[in-house]
């Protein structure tokens, strides 16, 4: 279940209406933050808790949409031209099979981290 609706993502898009595929975005971004925050405790049934989270889970699906990369196909891709299409790629690191579109965006991370809800590290990728 996502941490923010679509209503949410709509009122931080203003005057943006949110995308089709807003409520699979918002998934992808729920899964992110959870990820993010794995292995620390905190009451998910805290009202201040979900406010932070959808918060957080509102400026990550915004982050997804700006990439227009939902699935993270374009990780890996390090420069693009358009007209004769010419594409570079770059190698994945050792071990990473954890793509960016994973990752946590800085603006989400802030929220979490300045809330001071959550005691620990907060994981950002990239």
């Amino acid at each position: 279940m996502a941490y923010a609706t679509v209503s949410d993502l709509e009122a931080w898009l203003t005057p943006d209406l949110a995308p089709a595929n807003a409520v699979r975005l918002l998934e992808r971004a729920s899964t992110a933050i959870d990820r993010a925050l794995y292995g620390l405790a905190y009451d998910r049934d805290d009202p201040e808790v979900q406010e932070v989270l959808s918060r957080a889970c509102v400026r990550q699906a915004h982050w997804l949409i700006d990439r227009d990369d939902e699935t993270g196909a374009q990780d890996d891709l390090a420069s693009m031209s358009t007209g004769q299409r010419s594409f570079s790629r770059r190698a994945p690191k050792d071990g990473d099979s954890s793509g960016d579109s994973q990752r946590l965006t800085a603006s989400a991370a802030d929220v979490l981290k300045v809330s001071g809800l959550f005691h620990g590290f907060v994981w950002t990728w990239g």
